[in-house]
């Protein structure tokens, strides 16, 4: 199992900007074994990760910085929105990446979800069925533009390129979908998806997950196995059990959402043991990358995964 680090917040902890203290994490995390480093792709900060008015550093330009930094982790957004792009611009935008980083770009898409951010820039935001349309268009689009020799020229259901010169061409840049909707993202992972994300869930629901996806596999001819399973989840790490559900309490204040109950799942919150036993559950039921989202990039969860949970698991 490899292990990825979702840096959804650029809280600092000191005086570093936040685009210096990404890049000073995100060397840190890969010499410290993470593999897979993911930026969200929103205009602000959400409500659940913090303040609309804290410094939020845009998707692409992050990961280029990183790229620039960093030799070895795949980078992708979790997950690109398939509407703040033109998807022929987002073709090249992704390779660009792709080319920066010696060929450690992942497109991490999904249909789209936070409507306040279409309004802000004036967008339409579509019903559920076609934004999952447009996505699959998307993603043929992207697959095109990387594969087919210049000019590319592509029609779609939505979206068209005509006569496109995308150069230089990438080797193998993985399609990453994000999200569970069982009718129709699952759908579209079982056709497409080299890469599957989904945050937030327990085991039990991965489970149910995975199944659903199975069928849709089956039924479109697809290898379940060729697809990559990797989850995201929430982690606090303290030596005792209640000092990091406080921990977890004390950070989650600092954003606009209520904090989640004790009762309900709030991710790996707990012991290094209790990370580790937690980790093991999802990696028996076939994850292939597990990623830790530590909120507010708390150092002393990342330093406790690091020197605690990643060699025991």
């Amino acid at each position: 199992m490899e292990f990825g680090y979702h840096h959804s917040s650029f809280a600092t902890h000191d005086d570093r900007p936040a685009a210096q203290a990404l890049v000073d994490r995100a060397q840190r995390l890969e010499d410290d074994g993470f593999e897979w480093l993911t930026l969200m792709d929103h205009l602000w900060q959400l409500p659940f990760v913090g303040h609309k008015d804290e410094p939020f550093v845009e998707c692409y330009t992050g990961l280029s910085a990183v790229a620039a930094a960093t030799d070895r982790m795949h980078l992708s957004g979790l997950v690109t929105c398939a509407h703040y792009r033109n998807p022929g611009y987002l073709a090249k935008t992704v390779s660009s990446l792709d080319a920066l980083s010696g060929g450690r770009a992942v497109l991490g898409i999904g249909a789209g979800w936070y409507e306040a951010e279409y309004d802000a820039i004036g967008i339409d935001y579509p019903p559920a069925d076609e934004r999952i349309r447009q996505l699959r268009d998307q993603i043929e689009l992207c697959t095109a533009a990387w594969t087919e020799a210049s000019p590319v020229s592509y029609e779609g259901e939505y979206y068209s390129l005509e006569d496109l010169f995308l150069e230089p061409k990438p080797d193998d840049i993985p399609i990453l979908v994000g999200g569970g909707g069982e009718q129709l993202t699952l759908r579209v992972t079982a056709e497409y998806a080299d890469w599957w994300n989904l945050p937030g869930v327990t085991p039990e629901e991965y489970q149910h997950k995975l199944d659903v996806l199975r069928d849709h596999c089956e039924t479109a001819g697809r290898d379940y196995d060729e697809i990559d399973k990797t989850v995201t989840i929430t982690t606090v790490i303290r030596d005792e059990t209640e000092a990091a559900h406080e921990a977890y309490e004390e950070l989650q204040s600092a954003t606009d959402a209520e904090t989640t109950p004790r009762e309900e799942f709030r991710g790996l919150i707990g012991t290094p043991e209790e990370v580790a036993a937690g980790i093991e559950e999802y990696r028996e039921l076939g994850v292939d990358r597990f990623q830790i989202g530590p909120p507010k990039n708390d150092p002393e969860t990342i330093d406790r995964f690091v020197d605690d949970v990643m060699d025991e698991v």
